[in-house]
């Protein structure tokens, strides 16, 4: 498919709150922004990664698009500013049809678009786009124009595609394997021989072993897996083949079989001959005769290396959208932060000022004055390497391990962070945190990420709030299991219709919103092992709540997760 570049000789019309390049330059045409506005605009215009934003008129005539479309799918703003859209999109492409019904649903009044299209890339390729989009209407009801997002989901709809092919695959071998293990069991008493040969022909390892994890049974599939003749893998013990840090796990697992409880499930990694390590996933069983006397264990294996690198692979990708939103959000917050550090410096300069002149008075009571000014220069520079620290660890790309955390700390932590925005907001912020059983297992920079996105979404919520009912209460609550922390505002709230996509992707209520904070947020508590919840007031607003398991209950998850990260 070729594609007809043309050129524009005129600043091509921008999505609504992009209106500007730079503080003081006004585009033809529009109307002058205020700052908040061009914050977004350069918000938009420095959008990198898989995203565009773009606008396009009824015709269907690109009329803006955001400079990260190189990035995406290889042509420059100039060569795609005055193209129609559908020159992108194959006759034959995935989507083409659902893209196409846009414009007769435009005019049957339908608000909002979702849908998956294939897009020509520059290279002669295509891409999978996930695009979002909204008709815009003018005063008089006329559709004008077409703004949307779009985002590159070639690669991750690669990945869960393979990651769900590996699922199933895994699955219905696993389902047709046991079927057949359990009619070669059945065969057992009848042949030996014949039991053997259905084992051996098995793709899933079988093994069985007596107490000390010495192997009386394995199959070929096991011995190809060690790299070992089969005669020398019976009489050894295959906790040699266990990673050191499974040994434990592993025995622990295998005290808790019993007749009530004769099976269960385990996935470790394995030590190759080569040197190599491969994740597997086993049942084990305990067998007994029929006059319940122990007999040996049995365990039935697969290789699931390839799953865990593809749950790796999107754990990875979540964990550099935390990084960037983290940025973001720290974007919007540099004026404060400037705030913030500036204060101390200038305590610290006038404390010096001070000192110095008493020096040069002279005598003992001005002297120690002069000592006193010093005390306070040390813990106004004191106060100013906290905040930097503080906003070193809060924009680190690296994830700390999982560590003992105060979850009322955590989040005391957090609104320092953002105190200046706070006063800027006119919010009065009221705490009641719980005294006692609070604490968590957790990364600190990731928690104080959710506390942060919630008090800037409670604090936008209340803009229309009146100043003196501006409250946001940061409430906590424990008991043996669970530790919740409470962020209740009197905002605008959210319609009841909306309460069930809340924490989807790109679901947002504000105008100018990506939708991407909250599912974010929902992301990390998950990963914590802990979950969010969103429900409205008895009066005005909206409580989220943030719910993690207490120490004790997370302790065994949490230290596995640190051995195997």
């Amino acid at each position: 498919m070729s594609i007809d570049h043309h050129e524009s000789d005129h600043a091509a019309a921008l999505p609504d709150g992009i209106n500007q390049e730079e503080p003081g330059r006004v585009w033809p045409g529009s109307k002058p922004v205020s700052e908040s506005e061009q914050k977004y605009q350069r918000l938009v215009e420095g959008i990198s990664g898989d995203y565009v934003i773009y606008t396009h008129d009824p015709d269907g005539i690109i009329t803006y698009v955001s400079p990260s479309v190189e990035n995406v799918l290889g042509y420059s703003e100039k060569e795609l500013l005055g193209l129609n859209w559908r020159d992108l999109i194959g006759e034959h492409f995935v989507g083409r049809e659902l893209a196409d019904r846009v414009f007769d649903e435009v005019a049957a009044g339908k608000e909002f678009y979702k849908f998956t299209v294939e897009i020509a890339h520059r290279d002669g390729g295509t891409l999978l786009v996930e695009v979002q989009q909204r008709p815009i209407f003018d005063p008089d009801g006329t559709y004008v124009s077409m703004e949307g997002i779009a985002k590159d989901i070639t690669e991750t709809t690669r990945d869960a595609v393979e990651l769900q092919r590996l699922k199933e695959d895994l699955e219905q071998r696993a389902a047709e394997r046991t079927a057949e293990l359990t009619r070669a069991n059945e065969a057992l008493r009848v042949s030996e021989a014949r039991y053997r040969t259905v084992v051996n022909c098995q793709t899933e390892f079988v093994v069985r072993w007596s107490p000390g994890a010495v192997v009386t049974f394995a199959n070929e599939a096991y011995c190809r897996l060690l790299g070992r003749n089969h005669d020398d893998v019976i009489g050894w013990s295959f906790l040699e083949s266990l990673h050191p840090d499974e040994v434990a796990r592993f025995q622990a697992s295998v005290e808790i079989l019993n007749q009530d409880h004769p099976i269960e499930d385990f996935e470790n990694r394995v030590l190759l001959a080569d040197g190599s390590v491969r994740w597997t996933q086993w049942t084990n069983q305990i067998l007994f005769d029929d006059d319940g006397k122990f007999l040996e264990y049995q365990s039935v294996g697969r290789d699931v290396t390839a799953l865990k690198e593809a749950a790796d692979i999107i754990r990875e990708k979540e964990t550099h959208l935390a990084h960037m939103s983290r940025l973001a959000t720290m974007g919007e917050l540099v004026a404060g932060i400037a705030h913030e550090i500036h204060q101390p410096l200038h305590a610290a300069k006038t404390f010096s000022e001070a000192a110095r002149r008493n020096l040069e008075l002279g005598g003992s009571e001005n002297i120690e004055t002069a000592i006193d000014c010093t005390q306070e220069i040390s813990n106004a520079i004191t106060r100013t390497a906290k905040i930097i620290r503080r906003l070193r660890a809060y924009t680190n790309a690296r994830v700390d391990s999982f560590r003992r955390l105060d979850l009322n700390q955590v989040a005391l932590g957090a609104t320092e962070l953002i105190a200046f925005e706070t006063r800027k907001a006119g919010v009065k912020l009221e705490f009641g945190l719980a005294a006692e059983n609070s604490e968590i297992q957790g990364d600190r920079v990731q928690l104080e990420q959710i506390c942060i996105n919630l008090i800037m979404n409670a604090y936008e919520a209340m803009a229309i709030t009146p100043a003196r009912e501006r409250v946001l209460m940061i409430a906590s609550e424990s008991d043996d299991q669970q530790v919740r922390l409470c962020f209740r505002d009197c905002g605008c709230g959210v319609a009841q219709d909306e309460y069930p996509k809340l924490f989807d992707s790109f679901f947002t209520t504000k105008k100018k919103g990506l939708g991407m904070g909250l599912p974010l947020c929902k992301s990390i508590a998950e990963l914590h092992g802990g979950k969010i919840l969103a429900q409205p007031n008895a009066s005005a607003g909206m409580t989220f709540i943030l719910e993690l398991p207490t120490m004790k209950t997370a302790a065994a998850k949490t230290q596995f997760q640190q051995d195997h990260d």
